[in-house]
């Protein structure tokens, strides 16, 4: 009773020292968290049908929203804590251990990192991809066109375009791979060198760069305790070297996520005056443009941070809004209106964009084939195979529906199709809320664990077909023996905890969100990334951790940068922090 008591009393005055912006936080953030993971594992478990009843769901939901705020508020005061804390020195003689802001320290302490990746490095020789790399790395080779603008196997020979290059996966990252593999070709005849260099090349960037936002943020005053903690999460979290030892978009994407985010905190730290250095804006303005390069999602995570930059710092505007400039001048306007038609670059086509849509229109027609009249089915034949979808929908795969769209369809079909769309989900809102939260439950509740990437693609080609790509069957007891032992830790409960993909994507950004509400922290502008980011995992195709990459790698700074600005630090340091409450 007395235990009972003592938290009831905590959690009233934790309320009490809350602003009503803080409580309404608080309230909300709690319900979203519950109600995702709630409904989100109900939907995974029933694969993509409620696996609870709806009236059971709703209490599990209330009861959780309550645990959550609890723990919202424990954490926020054990950060704020924590922060006070390691200002007052009681935990911060760790220097030793951590990168400091000189390159000597740097290359050490980066070498050290590489030590702790050479493990999985030996068990993924010569380095994992995927079969997207596989295509990109293909159609560079003449003898292999006619490409496909889809390169679904059923559907492939139906898409054949003339092209050089097919900009379904971004172009440059097809160039950047097809050079390494055909050089590999070329001096060795196989892939297998090209895929070892660039995922070593790759690796060895991760490292460094991983290693220096750790300086950095030692350097701008973060406590020796969060920065040793962010060390040691890039050194021995598998899912951090695995995938940044992989040759796919996605961690290319990611390294330069991290590059940028860097530049984002500095701008934060000094309340907008980094704006004024040509050598950062020039700076922010290539990341931007490579993350836009990498990744097709580029363009929408720099086009809002652009715009909350400027809003925020409106005595930079200018600078605030160049990355957001650049970017949409080079990947709306130059690339598809001079460089592709220049270059015989064929587009990739919407599908990718309306996938989510084609998801749910497949669910209803799976769901209610009487409901759907003559005129919905002609309206969706002209975009989708409608004949296909009912038995290719899947819950947790997106990809075999999506390639079902018709490349002939025009804007006029596309339009019509829209309406349509609307039209049954306002009479079906179930299957389009299962349709969707059967993939995104993956992300924002505790269904899955992150998985790592320890294959490549055993690839042949050519005729006669010739070995390009494989896994030395040597390191094959070694590879599976590094694997097994990591979906081993990865499937028992509570352990399993920092392997969610859930407690990076959504969890953690939640907390930080709420100690930076309940704080009134100025860092507002480090979360539009994340939330941008985890817009696009929860619209994902399928599930997989390698769309939550770049949130895994730059998540140590969200909150290292939460935990500075909770410190009481001198005037004219980072922020204007208020006083921590203890």
């Amino acid at each position: 009773m007395m235990c009972v008591r003592s938290v009831r009393e905590y959690i009233r005055t934790s309320l009490r020292g809350l602003s009503r912006g803080g409580r309404l936080a608080l309230g909300l953030i709690s319900l979203l968290v519950s109600f995702c993971a709630v409904f989100g594992c109900s939907y995974v478990i029933g694969q993509g049908y409620p696996a609870l009843p709806l009236p059971l769901e709703l209490v599990l939901a209330a009861v959780l929203t309550c645990v959550v705020a609890q723990l919202l508020l424990f954490l926020e005061s054990g950060i704020a804590k924590l922060a006070y804390r390691a200002a007052c020195g009681e935990v911060g003689r760790l220097g030793r251990f951590v990168p400091a802001w000189n390159a000597r320290s740097i290359l050490l302490f980066a070498a050290i990192m590489a030590l702790f990746w050479l493990p999985w490095a030996i068990a993924n020789f010569p380095g994992s991809t995927y079969w997207d790399t596989y295509y990109q790395m293909y159609q560079v080779y003449p003898e292999n066109h006619p490409i496909s603008i889809i390169p679904w196997e059923e559907i492939a020979g139906k898409t054949h375009t003339d092209a050089y290059l097919v900009d379904h996966h971004p172009v440059f990252t097809t160039l950047v791979y097809g050079a390494f593999a055909l050089a590999s070709d070329m001096l060795t005849g196989d892939w297998m060198a090209g895929v070892f260099c660039f995922t070593t090349l790759q690796g060895i960037a991760h490292v460094f760069v991983f290693t220096l936002s750790v300086a950095y943020l030692r350097h701008i005053g973060c406590p020796n305790v969060v920065c040793l903690g962010c060390y040691l999460y890039f050194c021995v979290a598998p899912f951090i070297s695995t995938w940044a030892l992989c040759m796919v978009k996605d961690s290319f994407f990611g390294l330069f996520f991290m590059l940028y985010m860097l530049l984002l905190c500095e701008i934060v730290r000094t309340q907008g005056a980094a704006l004024s250095r040509k050598r950062i804006v020039v700076a922010l303005c290539l990341c931007a443009l490579m993350l836009c390069l990498t990744k097709k999602t580029g363009l929408f995570v720099v086009v809002p941070t652009a715009a909350v930059l400027a809003a925020v710092y409106r005595a930079h505007v200018l600078a605030a809004l160049s990355q957001g400039v650049v970017c949409v001048a080079i990947m709306c306007l130059a690339l598809p209106l001079i460089v592709f038609p220049a270059f015989n670059i064929a587009p990739g086509g919407v599908q990718e964009a309306l996938g989510p849509l084609f998801q749910q229109t497949a669910r209803v027609v799976k769901d209610h084939p009487e409901d759907i009249t003559a005129h919905e089915q002609d309206v969706i034949e002209e975009v989708l195979d409608f004949d296909k979808l009912a038995d290719e929908y899947a819950f947790d795969f997106e990809d075999a529906v999506k390639y079902r769209y018709n490349l002939d369809a025009s804007g006029e079909d596309i339009a019509a199709y829209l309406q349509v769309y609307i039209s049954q989900g306002l009479r079906h809102p179930d299957s389009y809320f299962g349709a969707w939260m059967g993939l995104a439950g993956f992300y924002v509740a505790p269904c899955a664990y992150a998985n790592i990437r320890m294959v490549t693609v055993d690839t042949k080609m050519g005729s006669p077909a010739r070995p390009m790509l494989w896994n030395p069957d040597e390191l094959d007891g070694y590879r599976l023996a590094m694997d097994g032992a990591y979906r081993t830790v990865a499937s028992i409960p509570v352990l399993d905890l920092p392997l969610l993909i859930v407690t990076y994507a959504f969890w953690l950004p939640s907390i930080c969100l709420f100690v930076a509400l309940a704080r009134r922290v100025k860092i507002g502008v480090l979360f539009v990334p994340f939330l941008v980011l985890l817009g696009f995992c929860i619209i994902a195709p399928v599930y997989d951790a390698r769309y939550v990459v770049p949130i895994f790698d730059a998540i140590p700074l969200l909150f290292a940068m939460l935990v500075c600005s909770l410190r009481p630090l001198p005037e004219g340091c980072f922020g204007q922090s208020l006083p921590v409450r203890t």
